[in-house]
């Protein structure tokens, strides 16, 4: 007994000393539980700093590093780094793979990769194609007009050819992904991994060489992995123009699993030739890390996964090391295939303030692991103000299965092709809770939820979705967490809906809807015989409001907003999408204070990115 309260008192001891070590976030963010969502980190101070400088004179990768006798490669900074240390890398094209050989020791003591200040530092998965270009000819066929053909040195691929690996196998699905059968062996699964660019314009890959024919900008890869056949942009001389080909699917990521407190700043990443998930292969990957910092970064123009953070999907390998407990920040991701920041079994994890563009552009939405932010069994997470556009075949957000005490909040999703919806929350039975964002112009449902209990949807702007603004439903006969799926207990509280197909779809009455704006233009709506159906939105108004926003300058402008209600407080939710304090009622949607007219810019990323 004696050594039991031993333990137990060192355990409650241990945890508290590490509850001390946390750091609230500024101002404080509450998380569904009402607690408060801290992090781990620290101000760093470095004990030593390698410099990488290819165009220095004296560059070797056999010097130490010093400012005057640099590293060449950022490589070989990788396997000297030791807890407490950094590598700061100048400008330049470095064509390599980065695997980082050792994490750092803790929050004051990381291992980090860092730009010089203002150096533009692009770690490129790709090659520059020198080879000899002929007309294209298969066998004893004539040369087909306007298509070359070229051989790829195999001293390109020391470690593996993507162009001869499709992008999702057969074994794949049959391991893990019973719901995508019906996509084997079809395109875009059965086209290689391989990218092809001209000038820094991505070309279209195509299943049929015979495809070729019919328009420029496209490639076919023959079964070797090697002959190349292009009908170049324009149908230009190949031998005037510059293209390259991605030769690896990591660009940079540890060999070694589950390293930690590593930190990543502003480096480009691109040209990834990487794998359709399961697993997930981001071209930046913490392979199943805890505790990085991924901040300031670009990644872009990938064949799958920008960044992943999770478990990956793999059993093969190591759990996840201590749930993750990353920390991605201020990084522009776009052109990503599949998705932009992807991650799965992540705890006490901060996505905030990133940039996503044009990601999902393979359009394979029936492999159901796309999205600009795709994030499964989340705990205690927060993903907030970050910027999501013109995702294809993708939801901008998706928090799919077992999602706990986690929070999307101040996000801005825009112009999403997805038929479930800008913001989808699935199979959580816990409470989670989706606030403060902007969802606007929707082919498909504005924030979508299906098998979800206890989830809040508060204080959002959802507009010009193509079909509801909110829909919550259950697939019949699934099972989630060892139960039937059900949609009940849910609250959909203090939003405005503005233009939409239908504003709510709701499966089941057992759930809680006021305090709603049903505002619309050109499609009014009838309230009245909404709430003598439902019983639901005693509270709520319908009303006109001419409320205009551009996705581009991220700038939202009122021309005419009537009075609006007040809205009872919601718990936790107590400041609005621009930081300022909620105090007592305040209107629906996302902002405290409504101005009579007036224009305002939301959220601190660039929108031009």
């Amino acid at each position: 007994m004696r050594a039991f309260l031993w333990i137990a008192l060192l355990a409650a001891t241990t945890a508290a000393a590490t509850a001390a070590e946390l750091v609230s976030l500024s101002p404080p963010v509450l998380l569904p539980n009402g607690q408060e969502f801290k992090t781990w980190e620290k101000p760093l101070a470095f004990s030593h700093t390698y410099y990488v400088n290819p165009s220095h004179p004296q560059s070797s990768d056999e010097n130490p590093g010093t400012p005057e006798r640099p590293l060449r490669t950022i490589d070989r900074a990788a396997q000297l780094l030791q807890p407490g240390q950094r590598v700061v890398i100048a400008a330049g094209t470095y064509r390599e793979r980065v695997r980082p050989a050792r994490g750092g020791s803790g929050p004051d003591r990381m291992i980090s990769y860092e730009a010089a200040p203002g150096a533009r530092v692009v770690l490129s998965g790709s090659r520059v194609v020198a080879g000899k270009w002929a007309p294209s000819r298969r066998g004893q066929s004539p040369p087909v007009p306007n298509v070359w053909m070229t051989s790829l040195p195999a001293d390109f691929f020391p470690d593996e050819n993507p162009f001869k690996e499709v992008n999702l196998t057969d074994e794949q699905i049959d391991r893990s992904m019973d719901w995508a059968i019906p996509t084997k062996g079809k395109a875009p699964n059965t086209l290689r991994r391989g990218l092809v660019f001209q000038d820094g314009q991505r070309l279209v890959q195509v299943a049929a060489y015979e495809r070729l024919a019919e328009a420029a900008g496209r490639y076919f890869v023959e079964a070797d992995g090697q002959t190349l056949h292009v009908r170049p942009l324009d149908d230009r001389d190949p031998g005037q123009a510059r293209f390259e080909v991605t030769v690896q699917g990591f660009v940079f990521a540890p060999t070694q699993y589950g390293l930690g407190y590593i930190r990543v700043k502003g480096l480009s990443i691109e040209h990834a030739g990487n794998r359709f998930p399961r697993p997930q292969q981001g071209a930046l990957s913490t392979q199943r890390g805890h505790h990085w910092i991924i901040e300031d970064c670009t990644v872009r123009q990938c064949n799958s996964i920008g960044i992943d953070i999770g478990d990956q999907f793999d059993t093969s390998g190591p759990p996840l090391a201590e749930g993750g407990c990353h920390i991605v920040r201020r990084n522009a991701i776009s052109d990503c295939g599949i998705g932009g920041i992807e991650g799965k079994q992540i705890e006490h994890t901060l996505i905030e303030d990133n940039t996503i563009r044009r990601c999902g552009w393979h359009d394979v939405w029936r492999i159901y692991e796309c999205g600009g932010i795709k994030v499964h069994c989340t705990r205690s997470c927060l993903v907030r103000r970050n910027f999501v556009a013109d995702t294809i075949g993708a939801p901008g957000i998706w928090m799919d299965y077992a999602n706990e005490n986690s929070r999307c909040s101040g996000n801005v999703v825009v112009r999403v092709r997805c038929e479930t919806g800008g913001i989808f929350m699935e199979a959580s039975q816990r409470p989670n809770l989706v606030d403060n964002n902007i969802v606007w112009d929707t082919r498909g449902n504005g924030i979508y939820q299906h098998d979800c209990d206890e989830l809040t949807i508060a204080h959002n702007l959802v507009a010009k979705s193509s079909d509801a603004a909110v829909r919550m439903q259950v697939c019949q006969g699934r099972q989630v967490m060892g139960r039937l799926s059900t949609a009940k207990r849910n609250r959909i509280l203090n939003n405005v809906f503005l233009d939409h197909a239908r504003p709510l779809a709701i499966s089941d009455r057992e759930n809680v809807c006021d305090y709603n704006v049903f505002a619309a233009t050109d499609r009014p709506f009838d309230l009245a015989a909404w709430q003598k159906a439902t019983s639901w939105d005693a509270h709520s108004v319908a009303l006109g409001l001419d409320l205009r926003f551009d996705p581009e300058t991220l700038e939202i402008r009122w021309l005419s907003v009537p009075p609006l209600p007040a809205c009872p407080p919601v718990p936790g939710v107590d400041r609005d999408i621009f930081g300022e304090a909620r105090s007592g009622p305040t209107p629906a949607g996302p902002f405290a204070v409504l101005p009579q007219r007036g224009a305002r810019k939301v959220g601190p990323f660039d929108g031009a990115r």
